[in-house]
């Protein structure tokens, strides 16, 4: 028995590298084949230059202050820019 244990250690020892290199060879042949595959289209195109807002749109309505006030007001600054309002205001 005690002259069996070695074969069967390196039995299994030989089994797990085997299994381990196929799973490393199939790992590095599926890079090797996304590595050399190319893009249908290698260049993006140029973004389209947005034209600037004419006639009607040109003209705020409320959701465009609401949108803004949303942003630029917070927590830490509603003080003062509620008395910048009012100075704006009284003027």
């Amino acid at each position: 028995m005690k002259s069996r244990l070695p074969l069967v250690f390196s039995l299994l020892l030989a089994l797990a590298v085997s299994a381990c290199n196929e799973q490393r060879s199939e790992r590095v042949a599926a890079s090797y084949s996304s590595a050399a595959k190319r893009d249908a289209r290698p260049f993006r195109e140029p973004p389209q230059p947005q034209r600037p807002p004419s006639g009607l749109d040109a003209v705020p309505v409320e959701e465009d202050y609401e949108a803004r006030a949303a942003a630029n007001i917070t927590e830490a600054n509603l003080e003062a820019k509620l008395a910048e309002l009012e100075r704006e205001l009284r003027w």
